[in-house]
């Protein structure tokens, strides 16, 4: 029954390009049918025989992709010079790679999906697919992939049509104030150092969801950051404090460098995630979930969103 399926709430997903799915050590299996063949023969300019014997190795009654040894990267993974990875055939690459991460093995529970996503930044992150596009592209149909506008920008457009609704951030605010209960009960200790806003120094990066941002925008609309725009520190920060304070997301309220256990962290963060998922359904918020320096460097927002 659908109500059964542990990821009814949906999965969040935006491919980094980082070449991961495509990489080692582990040897797998990359299957290509005849048609894929074709595709990818006329994508490097070889006959089909021609493909079948350089690149492809025989499996029983199927072909898979070969492997590089000993990396067991796959053949068309290419490490560029100035670093990072990307696909020589990506144009014609095979069904299963466009279909990850929704395949059946990483869709068999909870643990399957973050073990994958342990090793694909890309994961749990970016656009929200709801349960039925999951199955539509684990089933090999690519239709939910195609839309028509990037999600990040429809994201920001979501907050810009929304910014003024109070029940959606009165909504937001009451799960903060969950979250606050809990840290007050727990009492972990902060002298508000502000290291963690630090994030080059501290080396961790804040993650904030579309409904989350909104909260945090409209808050700042009357704030002045501290500083420039900085890849590796929060601008809302200085010697005197958080200007942002009242408007911070939750990472900021659940993350404590001390007396405070990540295990019990992680956990809170882990229900309030879902929390904040099942709200962006509620009101039909495009889910996008994205490192906070890339909200405040996004100069489409930042011209609808001036500054005092």
């Amino acid at each position: 029954m659908l109500k059964d399926k542990w990821y009814i709430d949906g999965l969040a997903f935006e491919c980094q390009g980082c070449g991961g799915c495509c990489s080692g050590p582990n040897e797998g299996y990359v299957w290509v049918n005849s048609s894929e063949i074709a595709a990818l023969a006329d994508e490097i300019g070889v006959t089909v025989d021609e493909f079948k014997g350089i690149y492809c190795r025989r499996v029983s009654l199927k072909y898979s992709l070969k492997e590089k040894k000993p990396s067991n990267d796959c053949i068309f993974l290419t490490r560029r010079k100035e670093g990072g990875k990307y696909c020589e055939v990506y144009k014609a690459r095979p069904l299963q790679c466009r279909t990850w991460p929704f395949w059946k093995s990483n869709l068999t529970n909870k643990n399957s999906w973050q073990n994958a996503a342990d090793d694909c930044p890309g994961m749990n992150r970016g656009r929200l697919f709801n349960i039925d596009d999951i199955e539509t592209i684990r089933d090999g149909d690519l239709s939910p992939l195609m839309m028509a506008r990037p999600v990040h920008q429809q994201a920001l457009e979501w907050i810009k049509a929304h910014l003024e609704d109070q029940e959606i951030i009165q909504q937001v605010n009451e799960i903060y104030q969950d979250i606050a209960g809990y840290i007050e009960s727990v009492m972990p200790d902060c002298n508000s150092c502000g290291r963690c806003c630090d994030f080059g120094s501290y080396g961790h990066r804040l993650y904030a969801t579309t409904l989350e941002m909104l909260v945090f925008f409209h808050f700042s609309r009357s704030i002045k950051p501290f500083g420039s725009l900085d890849e590796d520190k929060c601008i809302y920060r200085d010697k005197a404090g958080c200007s942002m304070y009242e408007g911070r997301t939750a990472g900021c309220r659940i993350f404590y460098c001390r007396d405070f256990p990540d295990e019990l962290q992680n956990e809170i963060y882990e229900q309030v995630m879902e929390r904040l998922k099942c709200l962006h359904n509620q009101y039909g918020a495009v889910y996008y979930y994205a490192d906070l320096t890339w909200w405040l460097k996004n100069h489409q927002l930042f011209s609808l969103l001036p500054l005092k």
